[in-house]
């Protein structure tokens, strides 16, 4: 399923979500983020919260773009 991002609030680009996920056995390496392929505008980084699923993570990351388009 791909998921639909709002276009950028500042150029009106084309959106990605970006995220890291465990690798080489670091598990804490996790984080998401949106950025504009355009004008690389983009969201903080956002790191899960104890427990939480990578889903939610990316969930929340995906709200907080759509809040500022």
């Amino acid at each position: 399923m791909a998921i639909q991002l709002s276009a950028c609030p500042k150029c009106g680009g084309k959106a990605k979500l970006r995220r890291g996920l465990p690798n080489m056995g670091n598990s804490k390496t996790r984080f998401a983020f949106v950025q504009c392929l355009t004008c690389n505008y983009r969201t903080p980084t956002f790191k899960p919260d104890p427990g939480e699923s990578d889903r939610s993570l990316r969930d929340r990351t995906i709200e907080y773009w759509e809040r500022l388009c």
